[in-house]
């Protein structure tokens, strides 16, 4: 490598040393203020980007130790540019910057390749358990459409049951809730079935709770499916964060559901 080039590689590290610095002090004052006041105004996933990346400025900033060498060599090389006359070839140091660049991209194509994949396997893995466990308890499902047919109170505890037997054959599936159709002034309104479950033994009161649909991603499905169209299972998941919606209908005897196997992150403030 040329003296030039060296020179020019020498004090293009000692900038970017120094902003490193100036980031991870930022980042120091930041969970320092954090600590302080007992707060974390970030969602997780935000948190976990943000401790990453405060680990990583630390790994980089294991070169600091190198940053009076950078100092010396980049003086020293400016000295010799001077005293040498020295002219760097043209176009060096463009090719290590597009060398560095094409490897970034190569690594950001593996990271992000890797999650889709990664993903795209979970779905496929829970959604096939997802099916096995519901075509070995049929009967279970027709007794839930029966069941909702019905709308006695005292059904839905059954109904409750059968789903928490449902999610428990196999590990790998994530919670599961059943969405039904209702009415609310003459109105459409999604209904659901889950883990937690409002019911008054004494007074056999059932408190049925709403579903919330969200655009983009269910509202529409679930509209087709309850007007009586014929639609196949589902299946989302977010890019950054770490959520998963299987959305699987069932058209019984007597009433139509769906069955939801998610798995949710949604902790957190700030930062989605």
């Amino acid at each position: 490598m040329e003296q030039g080039t060296k020179a020019q590689i020498a004090k293009l590290t000692l900038t970017l040393l120094t902003v490193v610095v100036f980031v991870l002090f930022l980042g120091v004052l930041v969970l320092v203020l954090c600590a302080g006041l007992q707060v974390n105004p970030f969602r997780e996933t935000t948190t976990t980007f943000l401790i990453a990346s405060f680990i990583g400025l630390i790994g980089v900033a294991a070169v600091l130790v190198l940053l009076n060498v950078a100092t010396n060599i980049s003086l020293i090389a400016d000295a010799k540019i001077s005293e040498l006359k020295i002219e760097p070839r043209p176009g060096m140091l463009q090719l290590w910057i597009g060398a560095f660049a094409v490897c970034a991209v190569v690594l950001a194509g593996l990271v992000a390749g890797g999650a889709y994949l990664s993903k795209e396997r979970y779905l496929r893995v829970v959604r096939n358990e997802a099916v096995e466990v519901l075509k070995e308890n049929t009967s279970l499902l027709e007794e839930t459409s029966r069941l909702l047919a019905s709308g006695k109170p005292e059904d839905f505890k059954r109904i409750h049951d059968i789903n928490s037997f449902l999610e428990s054959q196999r590990t790998g599936l994530p919670s599961l809730t059943l969405i039904y159709p209702g009415k609310f002034a003459d109105k459409l309104a999604y209904y659901q079935v889950g883990d937690y479950f409002s019911w008054d033994a004494e007074k056999k009161v059932y408190t049925p709770r709403y579903f919330e649909c969200t655009q983009n991603r269910d509202c529409d499905y679930l509209k087709r499916f309850f007007s009586g169209e014929k639609v196949d299972a589902l299946q989302k998941y977010t890019v950054r964060d770490d959520q998963f919606y299987i959305y699987i209908p069932y058209t019984g005897r007597d009433s139509r559901f769906v069955l939801l196997f998610e798995r949710r992150n949604s902790y957190g403030k700030i930062g989605s």
